[in-house]
């Protein structure tokens, strides 16, 4: 029942996206014939688009102004995304992002126009600050926080502007309901930042894997039985003091390597918790519930396993095949350069009670500056953008790049199907009218000194941490 669940939700997966482009087939007639193409009236004529958007919209060639963190256009950087490519040149994204940009062009009578720059959120603060209209979109790098923005109304409702629908699958449905406000949207992701979602995901070095003689790593996925006690259990006594120095060392191999605190930290999504989220009553924490006490204390045991390793910056253990295991969170592209067979598995689950495996996701956040005056055009632009990059980009990262030039079996195309469907975004990762809990801040303290302190380190905290997000809540969020 478990393997058949996973097969339904990567079955809706694949739907959804193949529902964003491609024309439909007319339905048949009484008595099984087709319609004849010659007789189909304007008003049944399939949108090839796939979106709403009205077939007469002319813009007249203006500009519609991308702003992204610095080398977010530059190829040969990990986290491009694409938005304005010179020409085509053969490679997957660059020529999907061509056709793309030409299709919508045309289509709008429009120019689009990438700017890129060092801190985003500071750009835009300064522009609609200055009363100037300089930005129509703008795309922070995943590391910014946007609260500011929205304190002194520096974003626009993007669900409010013209043309823009977010019931389409082009958009993704858990960014825009966690950051929701009071039904207003001002941040959002979706197709058109694709190559930029950066979901979590557990790599194991295959080869070492098979000399180990653990048994098939996907069979445990599709079972439901890879949970933090299974991978905790593969790695004991994996350690290998390569060196002979009888000491440990990065020279070594271990059995699990990640960057901490922070990737340990994504596992508190993984497990199911939020740790903050908006309700229709104001927000909620789950620092201090018995569930999360669980959680976190498995948390700590692998923080502080005898076969684990960790860093604060770099993949440099596994790439160099010295290590079993390790909780990835950087760019797909960066693993063309792994030189062994590796596979890939979602975050495990807490234990095999848990529904789902679920995926942190913090890329590819899009917003809107409130200093807007086109504001049809900016609407048509968004809906456009991400419409016609759920045809082009999806596919062409998906099946074209990750699954032929990056993942190495089917299995690890599966899971990674798997990954990018039960994604979660974190509330705090951008906005937070609290630094203490900012962007996982008090997750990672506590995985910092190596013990289970979370509900004494969230209750030093409380007090100040809920009146701030009350008065927030008072401000921006309530009725």
């Amino acid at each position: 029942m478990k393997h058949l669940s996973i097969i339904l939700a990567l079955l809706l997966f694949l739907s959804v996206f193949a529902s964003c482009g491609g024309e439909q087939s007319s339905e048949p007639k009484a008595g099984g014939t087709t319609a004849d193409p010659s007789s189909t009236t304007e008003a049944e004529t399939v949108n090839p688009y796939g979106d709403d958007l009205p077939e007469n919209l002319d813009f007249e060639g203006e500009k519609v102004r991308v702003l992204i963190f610095e080398n977010g256009n530059d190829p040969s950087n990990g986290w491009c995304c694409y938005i304005d490519m010179d020409e085509s040149n053969g490679e997957i994204l660059n020529d999907a992002a061509v056709q793309r940009n030409m299709e919508v062009e045309t289509r709008l009578n429009i120019e689009i126009e990438c700017i890129d720059g060092s801190g985003v959120v500071d750009r835009v603060a300064k522009s609609v600050t200055a009363g100037e209209d300089a930005y129509d979109i703008a795309i922070p790098f995943s590391t910014e926080i946007l609260t500011k923005l929205i304190t002194s109304n520096m974003l626009y409702d993007v669900s409010s502007l013209p043309h823009v629908d977010f019931s389409k699958p082009y958009y993704t449905k858990d960014s825009y309901e966690t950051y929701g406000i009071n039904g207003r949207h001002y941040l959002f992701t979706g197709a058109y930042t694709y190559p930029l979602y950066s979901t979590v995901s557990w790599l194991f070095n295959k080869d070492e894997w098979k000399n180990h003689g653990f048994e098939d790593a996907y069979a445990t996925v599709y079972d439901g039985r890879w949970t933090l006690d299974y991978a905790s259990a593969v790695m004991k006594d994996t350690y290998n003091d390569l060196n002979g120095d009888g000491k440990k060392s990065d020279d070594d191999f271990y059995g699990f390597t990640t960057v901490v605190p922070y990737m340990l930290s994504y596992i508190y999504y993984g497990c199911g918790m939020k740790g903050v989220s908006l309700e229709s009553d104001g927000f909620k924490f789950d620092y201090g519930d018995e569930m999360t006490s669980k959680v976190m204390d498995k948390i700590i045991a692998l923080g502080n396993h005898p076969d684990a390793k960790y860093y604060k910056s770099g993949w440099d253990n596994f790439f160099a095949g010295k290590s079993l295991m390790t909780l990835y969170g950087s760019s797909l592209p960066g693993l063309r350069q792994l030189e062994f067979d590796f596979g890939m598995l979602p975050m495990p689950k807490f234990d095999e009670t848990q529904a789902d495996y679920v995926s942190y996701m913090c890329g590819g956040i899009t917003c809107v500056p409130s200093a807007i005056q086109r504001h049809e055009l900016v609407g048509a632009a968004v809906e456009a953008l991400f419409s016609s990059s759920g045809r082009y980009m999806v596919d062409a990262f998906i099946m074209n790049y990750a699954e032929q030039k990056v993942l190495r079996d089917d299995h690890s195309i599966t899971m990674f199907r798997l990954i990018n469907t039960n994604v979660k975004y974190d509330f705090t990762r951008y906005i937070s009218p609290s630094k203490k809990i900012e962007s996982n801040e008090l997750i990672n303290k506590v995985i910092n000194k190596g013990e289970n302190v979370l509900a004494s380190e969230w209750a030093k905290i409380q007090e100040s941490v809920e009146t701030e997000f009350a008065d927030f809540y008072e401000n921006y969020c309530a009725g």
